[in-house]
């Protein structure tokens, strides 16, 4: 993926920082929160935030909020996820989203998971 040109394309202007927190999000496999991005990633809080925010505003990244606590992840498709209200286990549910809205960007259940009842 050539994240550069993805900002170009949005008229983002390119950093380090900000091609260096789209190639950690194109690593994961889920949603990763603030405080796993920054295990990754030397740079100030700020600087961040204000990244994940220009990516969201342009549909980038998709930002998801459990708990008061926010996930992003990259926004190249609807995403649909279970969250353990115990356990705070994220499960990515593999199935078609209705067609209730012209776009949608996540979807997020709230449950108790099978090894937490």
């Amino acid at each position: 993926m050539q994240f550069d040109e993805i900002l170009a394309r949005h008229n983002i202007k390119v950093t380090l920082l900000r091609l260096e927190l789209l190639k950690i999000l194109s690593q994961s496999d889920k949603p990763l929160s603030y405080d796993e991005i920054l295990e990754q990633v030397r740079a100030n809080k700020t600087s961040i935030y204000r990244a994940f925010e220009i990516f969201e505003k342009n549909n980038i990244i998709i930002k998801n909020e459990v708990g008061r606590k926010a996930f992003y992840e990259l926004g190249s498709a609807a995403k649909a996820y279970f969250v353990c209200d115990v356990c705070h286990a994220m499960i990515n549910i593999d199935l078609p989203l209705p067609n209730i809205a012209k776009s949608i960007k996540s979807a997020v259940i709230k449950g108790i998971c099978k090894e937490c009842e």
